[in-house]
């Protein structure tokens, strides 16, 4: 704790040294740790005098915060490969986001920075080795998403708790990836190489093309969603496969190992990568199983009718509160919001 002292006392008087980000980013991302450190911001925060403003929002000031965070991480435009080399080659990137936010909302809200900047520096990289080929693997934690560039300059955007494993060069004949959650492809053009994303059921392979894969563990499907170009998506073990044309979506059952496949609306299934989710007449369960996704959040019926309600609706900057205000409103649910939990009982009106 006394290290945590430190690195705070070191924050409020800018006297941070590469060593010490390096070394605190690990402690101060350790949530068992959040309470000291609250603690001890609150009384930096009394020492210099100031005071908290009475009628502040915290909610939305900290999607806001949010919000910023994953721009920035967007905007950069780094990619994993470069990110071991930062804190030595970019020891100011970390003030930098610091600097983009607001005092009091960097003096409030510092864990979850600096959980981001954990993430940013030491959780996204993993290597990976097999036999002559080092890996790489991307993780994108809850609530956020990631974009980076592979070595053949395809683009990747990760959804929320997802990760992607590739190698830090393609072999000649192959451009295999790894994905478990879901992501969204921008493959660079290769007539000669194709481009495949491996899921734990299924491969889809693409040459150049535009797509989403949605491969969650715990999810009973697996989607594959194609905005333009062609890709094949295969189940190895039975060797059955689909070809699916632009606005085609594929749709794998894990319980009756069925594919099918028809024409959709795209920009239900892809627009979570411009930072908005769009519901149109989808069932509430469906839909709370996004949010909590994308709130890291707990969204619990206390009443199994609740199943049987339809949702309508975009969501883009709204916090979670004034989310499940717009659901409360449109359709007769009540619900309950623990704070500290981010728990959400819904029950019938």
């Amino acid at each position: 704790m006394n290290n945590i002292k430190q690195f705070i006392d070191n924050y409020f008087h800018n006297k941070f040294t590469e060593k010490e980000i390096g070394q605190a980013l690990k402690e101060l991302s350790d949530t068992k740790n959040s309470i000291e450190i609250g603690n001890l911001m609150t009384n930096h925060w009394e020492e210099s005098e100031k005071r908290i403003p009475e009628k502040i929002d915290f909610d939305l000031l900290l999607h806001k915060i949010h919000h910023r965070i994953n721009m920035i991480k967007q905007d950069s435009k780094i990619s994993s490969v470069e990110t071991a080399s930062i804190l030595k080659e970019k020891p100011a990137t970390l003030k930098f986001i610091l600097g983009k936010i607001s005092k009091i909302a960097a003096i409030l809200f510092l864990p979850l920075l600096l959980t981001f900047a954990y993430y940013l520096f030491f959780g996204v990289k993993e290597t990976k080795t097999e036999p002559g080929i080092a890996f790489n693997k991307v993780y994108t934690p809850l609530s956020a998403k990631t974009k980076f560039v592979l070595p053949d300059s395809t683009i990747v955007w990760l959804n929320s708790g997802s990760y992607l494993k590739y190698p830090f060069v393609f072999p000649n004949k192959s451009r295999e990836v790894y994905l478990s959650g879901e992501g969204y492809f921008e493959v660079a053009g290769n007539e000669k190489v194709p481009f495949v994303v491996r899921t734990n059921e299924l491969n889809i392979t693409a040459y150049g093309t535009s797509f989403n894969v949605m491969a969650y563990s715990d999810d009973q499907t697996i989607e594959t969603t194609l905005v333009e170009g062609r890709v094949k998506v295969e189940k190895p073990d039975t060797k059955s496969f689909a070809y699916l044309e632009p606005s085609c979506r594929a749709v794998f059952s894990k319980e009756t190992d069925k594919l099918k496949k028809g024409k959709v609306d795209t920009r239900f299934y892809t627009s979570w990568k411009d930072g908005k989710l769009i519901f149109k007449n989808e069932p509430i369960d469906e839909v709370a199983h996004k949010l909590e996704r994308w709130f890291n959040c707990t969204i619990i019926f206390e009443n199994g009718e609740l199943k049987d309600y339809r949702y309508t609706g975009n969501i883009e900057m709204e916090t979670l509160r004034e989310v499940i205000e717009l659901i409360r409103i449109t359709t007769p649910i009540d619900y309950t919001y623990n704070k500290e939990t981010r728990e959400i009982r819904m029950k019938s009106r």
